[in-house]
């Protein structure tokens, strides 16, 4: 069991767990031959497809296998982006109060330093007071994580206005996808300014939760960010055994 969030109180449908019983899908041999796993393949790339179209971004890994490591993997992103345009010294991560608890650990676990804004009355991050902390940080900002709707079930307003600020400021914006539920058919991540976000299949898709917990947490990203995603674990190896290639994990 993976004792991580309240994704382990919740209950996927029997309907939507029954598929995982199925021998034919889940009995296939991790060093199976290429030809034998085309349908692992058509699998990985049909859902890292619709999940992009769904976001409104460009590329995608299915590699991080929880909600807080799509978290840490989004920002490890973002950290190598900076680094490689020779912005080593931008470690700053400005996240709202309202956000949840496992945004300032990602944030911790990849050496940022964590600036906090708060909210008004209504649950809605202080634009001005964001404004300042970005402002003042703008030679180290390196991002900013953000949910929408926000925790506190409200949707940040401003959410346009606050994107533009980070952006002219040099900082990324995550886009932390725990409710991208209520986004679905209305608006996306992309769409509204985001340059990474993750999503938990586990629950806005029913990936059935591994021993009581979550179970994926991909992050999809802008193209600006595509080359600096985890690489991908389904590639040919070059072990082979009677001339079959075998499918796993490159070292």
């Amino acid at each position: 069991m993976i004792p991580l969030g309240s994704c382990t109180m919740k209950l996927n449908a029997t309907s939507e767990m029954m598929p995982v019983t199925f021998s034919n899908l889940t009995d296939i041999h991790p060093f199976a031959p290429n030809e034998q796993s085309q349908g692992y393949q058509e699998m990985f790339n049909d859902l890292g497809e619709l999940l992009c179209k769904i976001t409104g971004f460009d590329s995608l890994s299915l590699q991080p296998n929880a909600g807080a490591a799509g978290e840490y993997a989004g920002l490890m992103v973002i950290r190598a982006y900076h680094k490689a345009r020779g912005d080593h010294h931008r470690n700053v991560c400005i996240i709202p109060v309202s956000a949840h608890g496992t945004n300032p650990a990602s944030a911790a676990m990849c050496g940022m330093n964590i600036v906090a804004v708060g909210t008004d009355a209504k649950g809605n991050i202080i634009i001005e007071e964001l404004r300042k902390a970005a402002g003042a940080n703008k030679d180290n900002l390196s991002a900013l994580m953000v949910t929408y709707p926000s925790t506190h079930g409200v949707y940040e307003e401003g959410i346009d206005e606050i994107c533009k600020i980070i952006h002219d400021n040099g900082g990324q914006v995550y886009m932390d996808g725990a409710n991208m539920n209520a986004q679905v058919g209305l608006t996306s991540p992309g769409f509204i300014g985001a340059d990474v976000c993750h999503l938990n299949l586990h629950k806005k898709n029913c990936v059935p939760h591994g021993r009581g917990g979550p179970g994926m947490g991909p992050i999809s990203v802008k193209k600006h960010l595509a080359p600096y995603l985890p690489s991908h674990p389904v590639v040919t190896t070059s072990f082979t055994v009677n001339n079959l290639s075998r499918i796993g994990r490159e070292e």
